[in-house]
């Protein structure tokens, strides 16, 4: 009786973990039947890291946030991501009738596949690629597209063929495409014909033959598109199907990379936006990322906004596996349009909006947004970059009604670190990044002696998980650098630990200001610009100063309305010299803006990040064009 018992938690749960209710009074129960179930060989060998986690309550050690009561997941370490998404307990598609499954949904046609079919596509389109093409256990198929519902079908074939996928911008002009080939070692390219000006030369730089470019949608003539290989693979029948990919038995899925993503986080960015590494990331992070998320996504969360590229961290996890994992429908968009993301989240009433700043920025300063009931929305969620609580009281006056999730992490960590809880996701928490994930630990270093840090004292962030990636393709220097012998993935990003185990951003190390060799925070300088009603966007960088070394300048996008209302001349300058004598009035000597310059825009990455580098580079190379920067002190206008 006790085994049937067992068996049916394991089954219909499907994922193995302590129950985290608030009080964990479950967590010694679940810990227990996860043990048993192992024991039993009921589910794969896992291994159970020790989870210093969860809900920030504080352990012994000053910097370090842990969790009194170990909240942990279990995560299958001999299971490929295929097994893991369609042939395991962890699977809806065990548990669910097929007709109640989710699917991903084109937003504009409502073509759907439901994830059943997405199980029989994907094999069909493995055994194709593997016969008829020469797909290979360690080969990379580069995925160079917008969204489509077709990219998590080839994704999920690829991987079910034990093969390395890369994805890379639709924006990506020749160069750049062909620097993400070449440093990603493709072999194969899936794109869309809209891309092939880009695709074909690219391809050709990267020693990439014509016949291994292939189309995740659409048609044209000399190429073969996914549909295409999905009628060869489904001539072979079920009997001639290429079995999945399997570990072998020395082998683990925490050691073997099974995708590649360019970081946008601790190795910084060369030229445009392509960035410098390529991130090695297993199956192993992805399957940890989607069961610590599983934990703390609401019961009624069943509808997915996918408006954020796939290509992106957040997409590989967020929006192709883990709507898998939870059987959510996943309403996907090509790229961002104000009217169709919205037209999208009212006719399908979705209540949960995974976004980016950018996008939050525009839906309140869009006028076509207005035009909209989202009364049926609860929550707004976002993460890429820390969110200014300045705009955070915008949103929420805007729309009173919702809540607030903001989540923390980086390629390098397989997307979250830390995460709002479902029960801690009001505007009164909106300013921090969350809690840490499940068994995930993290601590908090003073950058120049290591000293770990106590609450509420900033240092940068260092962060250790089943979630961590394995480094950085081809780069030993640049992986030693940033994950160290223990495991520790160093952030660098400033922040700090409150008592309740809230996490907050306040800068990057090198991005910090030093004024007179005194650190200033150009997130603090923006947060506050972004509180004033005239002020629409706004970014902080140093330029250099004889006296001070650095100082902080502002770069200020002005709200539409206050432009029309001063014009371009002297009403702009006196605008800047309000916004100096602001700052003045709000902070600290060495916090000063120096200069302000008006800008039509503050370049930003896919993700929402802020490309100082693009600040400076445009600083360096003086005035191009007609620019306005109003200086401190002699309170001058450059035209």
């Amino acid at each position: 009786m006790t085994d049937l018992f067992l068996r049916l938690v394991v089954g219909t749960r499907g994922v193995l973990y302590a129950a985290a209710t608030e009080e964990h009074r479950w967590s010694d129960v679940g810990r227990k039947i996860a043990q048993i179930a192992v024991q039993k060989g009921w589910v794969p060998a896992v291994e159970s890291y020790r989870s210093e986690c969860g809900r920030g309550v504080a352990r012994d050690s000053p910097g370090r946030v842990g969790e009194d009561t170990e909240v942990s997941v279990i995560v299958p370490t001999s299971l490929p991501i295929w097994d893991f998404i369609f042939d395991s307990d962890y699977s809806p598609l065990r548990r669910v009738h097929p007709t109640d499954l989710g699917a991903f949904v084109n937003a504009a046609t409502a073509e759907r596949i439901r994830y059943d079919e997405v199980k029989d596509y994907a094999t069909y389109i493995s055994t194709a690629l593997v016969r008829d093409h020469g797909l290979q256990k360690g080969d990379t198929v580069a995925m160079f597209s917008p969204n489509t519902i077709w990219y998590p079908v080839a994704l999920l074939a690829t991987a079910r063929a034990g093969g390395i996928v890369s994805g890379a911008s639709p924006a990506y002009n020749v160069e750049e495409m062909s620097y993400a080939l070449t440093t990603g070692k493709a072999k194969y390219l899936l794109t869309v014909p809209s891309s092939l000006a880009v695709a074909i030369p690219a391809a050709k730089n990267a020693g990439i033959p014509a016949d291994r470019i292939l189309l995740l949608e659409g048609e044209q003539d000399g190429y073969t598109n996914v549909q295409k290989l999905l009628e060869i693979g489904k001539e072979y029948g079920d009997d001639g199907q290429v079995s999945p990919f399997k570990f072998a038995d020395e082998e683990s899925n925490r050691d073997l990379c099974g995708f590649l993503s360019f970081s946008s986080g601790t190795t910084g960015l060369p030229k445009a936006e392509i960035a410098k590494e390529q991130v090695m990331i297993t199956h192993h992070n992805v399957m940890a990322q989607c069961m610590q998320i599983q934990q703390i996504v609401p019961p009624d969360y069943k509808k997915t906004l996918a408006v954020l590229p796939l290509f992106h961290i957040t997409g590989l996890v967020h929006l192709m596996h883990l709507p898998i994992l939870l059987n959510t429908e996943v309403f996907m968009l090509p790229s961002f349009n104000m009217t169709s993301m919205l037209n999208t989240v009212v006719d399908n009433k979705i209540t949960e909006l995974l976004l980016v700043p950018p996008i939050l920025v525009r839906l309140l300063q869009d006028p076509t947004a207005a035009k909209f009931d989202l009364s049926h929305v609860k929550t707004f969620t976002s993460g890429a970059a820390p969110m200014a609580e300045g705009f955070l009281q915008k949103l929420e006056n805007r729309y009173p009604w919702t809540g607030f999730k903001q989540a923390y992490g980086m390629t390098e960590s397989c997307s979250c670190i830390t995460m709002h809880p479902f029960d801690k996701q009001s505007y009164q928490y909106a300013h921090h990044v969350g809690t840490i994930v499940a068994n995930t630990e993290v601590k908090i270093l003073d950058p120049k002696t290591g000293r770990e840090m106590g609450y509420n004292e900033l240092g940068e962030i260092l962060a250790r998980g089943p979630q961590v990636v394995m480094g950085y393709l081809d780069n030993v220097k640049a992986t030693r650098e940033t994950f160290d012998a223990e495991g520790w993935l160093h952030t660098g990003d400033i922040g700090f630990m409150d008592e309740e185990g809230f996490l907050t951003i306040t800068d990057r190390i090198k991005e910090m200001i030093k004024v007179k060799g005194i650190g200033v925070s150009p997130a603090e300088l923006e947060d506050l610009l972004l509180g004033r009603n005239d002020v629409a966007d706004a970014a902080v960088t140093a330029i250099p100063d004889d006296y001070s070394g650095e100082r902080p300048k502002a770069y200020v996008v002005l709200q539409s309305s206050e432009k029309e209302r001063v014009g371009d001349g002297f009403g702009l300058v006196d605008i800047g010299r309000d916004i100096i004598e602001y700052v003045r009035a709000k902070k600290v000597r060495h916090k000063w803006i120096v200069e302000v310059e008006f800008v039509k825009e503050i370049p930003k990455s896919a993700s929402g990040k802020i490309l100082r580098r693009v600040l400076r580079d445009m600083e360096k190379k003086g005035t191009s064009g007609k620019r306005l920067v109003v200086r401190d002190e002699r309170v001058k206008a450059k035209l």
